[in-house]
């Protein structure tokens, strides 16, 4: 399956003297792909697969205009970030009874093809500063480069049970882990002053080894199977994210003074976020002929994102369809999300556009 994204993002900004300009983001992936192979062992249905899932995308970037704070002039901060987290997951399903099956993933996250994130910052600014008895005109410019190597294991664990002949209910737990995250940190700013002196570059360099606690995450899906051609489900999942953090570096940086103020901020990421629930209610209607079965999908969706004292609420809708023809199944969906992220500084109200385009090949 792969997938596209277009993302629009309205700054409202409501700190004085800032200026942050707005978004247009989009990315092409690999979402995800699979190998699977059905077989009975001691009379019991089987599926083993391997699997690879692209589980949070990370691209962001942030055009920042604001005042220093202790000093006279304005400062230019513009941050692209790119990358994301993927999984290699090596599962197992068993059908115990003639209507109870359990499985287990068992998801690698490997310090490969670059699993991670990269951001990249370009520093300007500008003003007057007191050298001596004189007020000095100045200009700066810098450059931080940030690259973060993710790796870690966790397991998730579902069930399906069949109730009857139209309901069946099903659960997934995700367990929490701490993921080993390599820090590369490359900065460098230089300050020249408008009296003729040479100007003055800091540098800094280092790596260094953090740690990521990801939460636990569990939910519950109730299908109802209401003829051979329509179908209804209805999820919920909640995930713990006041239990995320991510360690703070312990190396000294270049910091930029009043700068960047967008995204979740240093709350979330120090466990201080809320814990969210996410509903989703969908439904399929399949057009079946004698040789040709084509679906039709919709649904609708709250999805949560954690936030600085209270969550970030986000809604959206999908539609899709396919054609299953003799082994070959092939999907698309189409799906909008929109909510607005809040922070100190900054309300972004973001509005994405997703398609999925999956094959199925049956052997």
């Amino acid at each position: 399956m792969g997938s596209y994204f277009l993302r629009f993002e309205q700054q409202d900004v409501t700190r004085p003297d800032t200026v942050v300009e707005n978004q247009t983001l989009h990315d092409i992936n690999l979402n995800y792909l699979s190998a699977v192979y059905p077989f009975s062992f001691l009379q019991r249905n089987v599926v083993v697969s391997l699997n690879f899932q692209r589980l949070f995308d990370l691209q962001g970037d942030t055009d920042v205009a604001s005042r220093f704070i202790n000093i006279d002039g304005i400062q230019r901060v513009s941050s692209r970030q790119t990358g994301g987290l993927f999984t290699i997951s090596p599962a197992v399903a068993v059908q115990l009874t003639p209507t109870f099956s359990i499985g287990a993933a068992f998801n690698i996250w490997p310090d490969l093809f670059g699993n991670g994130w990269e951001q990249q910052v370009s520093v300007r600014g500008g003003g007057r500063v007191v050298s001596g008895n004189r007020i000095v005109p100045f200009v700066s410019q810098g450059h931080i480069q940030e690259h973060y190597a993710f790796q870690g294991f966790n397991v998730t664990t579902g069930f399906l049970w069949t109730l009857n002949s139209i309901f069946s209910l099903g659960g997934v737990v995700r367990t929490p882990f701490t993921a080993s995250v390599a820090h590369d940190h490359t900065s460098s700013l230089t300050v020249t002053l408008q009296d003729g002196s040479p100007p003055v570059t800091t540098v800094a360099n280092f790596r260094e080894t953090l740690h990521m606690h990801l939460p636990l995450a569990y939910g519950l899906g109730l299908a109802a199977r209401l003829s051979d051609r329509l179908t209804l489900a209805l999820d919920i999942a909640r995930e713990h994210w006041s239990d995320f953090s991510l360690q703070a570096s312990t190396r000294d940086t270049l910091l930029i003074e009043n700068g960047a103020p967008s995204g979740k901020g240093q709350a979330v990421l120090q466990g201080q976020g809320n814990d969210t629930t996410s509903v989703r209610l969908g439904a399929e209607y399949l057009w079946i002929r004698p040789k040709v079965v084509i679906p039709f999908r919709a649904g609708f969706f709250y999805d949560p994102e954690p936030g600085e004292g209270s969550s970030d609420n986000f809604f959206g809708f999908s539609l899709g369809s396919g054609i299953a023809v003799n082994r070959v199944l092939f999907d698309m969906a189409y799906t909008f999300r929109t909510g607005t992220v809040h922070s100190t500084a900054i309300d972004t109200t973001v509005y994405q556009h997703t398609i999925l385009a999956s094959v199925i090949y049956h052997f």
